[in-house]
């Protein structure tokens, strides 16, 4: 019997498989067999899964959700536990600087996503994950109270530029085509205490499995903090343990190393 009670997994590139896009077989087994063992499991993404149909997930049953980088979190009926929303004042500047530096972003409300506008480092992170592109909205029409993440499309030079103009801000990156805005407050480790709590659970109780910079501090935070192979060199640093490659069935491998299934 392990002593790990709940498991916390990342979508992009640690669930799924950055080859196919998809949930490898292995990983939907695992999952299952240890919920019939009575581990809880839980998504702990940056993406916002309210405002988009994620077909894959729903071939799989979880526990909880631990969305737009711990911003939402919420139960399978829908019960929310957690809804941190920025700064207006955070939002304002954040659309200045794409006035400036030329770039635009996504915005993420609770039951929508949308854009500010297309340009090719849009297009491009669009293909890169293999989605289409949400609508796009006039700056008139954003609504800076509602503003869960903000996602601008810049590559890495700018995270200098958004972390000194953004102070009450995280700039969160697990891809080299955009990066993830949230407030301070929050984090994938702060959903994932809200989570415990509910459940009457600690963070050593946990096993906190990614592969991007929004995932260091769940991997620091977690019992147990596992990077897939193939995570960004920020994450291995922060995690105990390095497993392999998704596509060499990671999660099953690390369900198995720690006894959450035999």
């Amino acid at each position: 019997m392990s002593r790990y009670r709940a498991v916390f997994c990342d979508i992009d590139f640690t669930l799924t498989s950055p080859i196919t896009r998809t949930i490898p077989e292995s990983a939907k087994t695992a999952i299952s067999k240890a919920r019939e063992n009575g581990i809880l499991v839980f998504v702990a993404t940056g993406r916002n899964l309210t405002a988009f149909d994620v077909k894959f997930l729903k071939e799989l049953t979880f526990d909880g959700y631990v969305t737009v980088n711990g911003q939402l979190c919420y139960l399978p009926d829908g019960q929310i536990l957690r809804k941190g929303t920025f700064e207006v004042e955070d939002v304002q500047a954040v659309m200045e600087l794409e006035k400036k530096h030329g770039f635009h972003c996504s915005f993420n409300e609770q039951f929508v996503t949308y854009l500010s506008g297309i340009n090719a480092g849009v297009e491009a992170f669009f293909s890169f994950v293999n989605g289409s592109p949400p609508p796009v909205r006039l700056s008139s029409e954003i609504k800076p109270n509602e503003i869960l993440s903000i996602v601008p499309f810049v590559r890495e030079e700018m995270d200098l530029v958004l972390s000194q103009a953004l102070p009450g801000c995280q700039i969160l990156r697990w891809n080299p085509l955009s990066c993830d805005i949230a407030p301070r407050s929050g984090g994938k480790h702060v959903g994932i205490q809200v989570m415990l709590d509910y459940f009457g659970l600690q963070m050593r109780d946990c096993i906190a499995i990614g592969d991007g910079g929004n995932d260091v501090t769940m991997l620091r935070s977690a019992g147990i903090g596992v990077a897939v192979g193939g995570a960004l060199e920020a994450a291995k640093a922060a995690a105990d343990y390095i497993a392999p490659p998704v596509d060499e069935d990671a999660i099953e491998h690390i369900f198995r190393k720690f006894e959450l299934i035999a």
